[in-house]
């Protein structure tokens, strides 16, 4: 029997007031936010959280925490494992016995919170004191209390099993990038070109208004900065521009933000694609912070229209013969992912050692 299975356990329910010490968060607007490296927890359901990187400090500084959203996307909660603060639409939350705090128990804390997130909703929002009576269940020991063991035993084995497949994936992009070779030199020659002169086709997306959205599966990239530029995913098939394996330039919104895209997707008319036939992604993937840029010379209230990106340049390492060396590009972004591999790779393959180390002691679970 697998002594790590959830179908298995005695569960019992608590108010969470009961188990968990539950602490506020702390206004900061954004007029008065300094730019810096500190994660910002604001009541976002995406990038765990993390609505913005900043220097400035309050009391809500914390770590080793879940963030619990009463406020905004109401419900969702993130483990935050390092320093940040937190704004006021967002709960502090950690066990009264402060020994059980750590990254397992926390995670599995986290879920059966969000268990509860049904409940709640931007009108009827999860104050304190409805989140000190709300009840989760949790699984408990023969004596009726908390398994804390099971508990990081079975978060633990859960890791394991999304570490796997991931560690054998980047195994293998790892070798195809040796074999292909990288470039580790900075290159000695660099020109400036203008737009029209490195992408082939540059083409705005078009205007669909929210209302006119269909449910769907294909991502609508707009002029968000985060999760790729993707603002959401629909269904529409009519008057819509369709693009891939580009780039896509934010015209507007959050002004200069490019990403690369592989896939099929919807733009809107708030970004602009730059393709070039012939690129592979480490091409593209070479002249986004060099895109990016751009953000310092314009803003929300001055995009850069059809006419504005015609007109600018962008400095890049050239041949001897003055050509554009995409070869470089290429060979150089290769071996920037061959070196985040190595780390990421070495990062994960001790975080599965040490689980498999304690999933054995507590005599369960297994990945065949």
């Amino acid at each position: 029997m697998n002594n790590l299975s959830i179908t298995n356990r005695k569960w019992k329910e608590f108010f969470l007031e009961d188990v968990v010490s539950i602490n506020g968060g702390k206004r900061l607007t954004k007029a008065d936010m300094e730019l810096g490296d500190m994660p910002f927890i604001g009541a976002s359901e995406m990038n765990n959280g993390i609505t913005a990187f900043t220097c400035s400090t309050n009391e809500s500084l914390d770590s080793n925490v879940l963030g619990v959203n009463y406020n905004g996307s109401v419900g969702f909660s993130f483990y935050h494992p390092y320093k940040a603060i937190f704004s006021d639409d967002v709960k502090r939350i950690k066990w009264l016995d402060s020994s059980r705090n750590n990254r397992y128990t926390l995670l599995f804390l986290s879920s059966m919170i969000g268990q509860q997130k049904c409940k709640f909703a931007y009108g009827y929002k999860f104050n304190a004191q409805r989140m000190k009576r709300q009840k989760i269940l949790l699984p408990v020991c023969a004596d009726g209390t908390i398994d804390w063991l099971f508990m990081e035993g079975y978060m633990r084995l859960k890791e394991r099993q999304v570490l796997k497949p991931t560690i054998d994936k980047l195994c293998k992009q790892l070798i195809i990038n040796e074999l292909m070779g990288g470039g580790k030199s900075l290159h000695s020659n660099w020109k400036a070109f203008y737009f029209t002169e490195v992408f082939t086709e540059i083409q705005r997306g078009k205007r669909l208004k929210k209302a006119d959205h269909k449910v769907g599966d294909t991502p609508y990239v707009s002029s968000t900065s985060f999760n790729n530029g993707v603002d959401g995913f629909i269904g529409n098939d009519s008057s819509v521009r369709r693009f891939e394996d580009c780039l896509t330039l934010a015209n507007s919104g959050s002004v200069g933000s490019a990403f690369y895209h592989r896939y099929e997707f919807i733009a809107s008319d708030h970004v602009t694609q730059l393709k070039r036939e012939g690129l592979d992604k480490y091409a593209y993937l070479f002249m986004i912070p060099l895109i990016n840029r751009l953000s310092e010379k314009y803003s929300f209230n001055r995009e850069i229209n059809d006419e504005r990106i015609k007109r600018e340049k962008l400095l890049l390492p050239v041949t001897d013969a003055g050509d554009i060396d995409f070869q470089f590009m290429s060979s150089f972004m290769k071996q920037i992912e061959t070196d985040i591999l190595g780390t990421t790779l070495a990062t994960f393959k001790n975080r599965i050692k040490d689980n498999q180390l304690n999933i054995s002691k507590l005599g369960g679970g297994s990945l065949e």
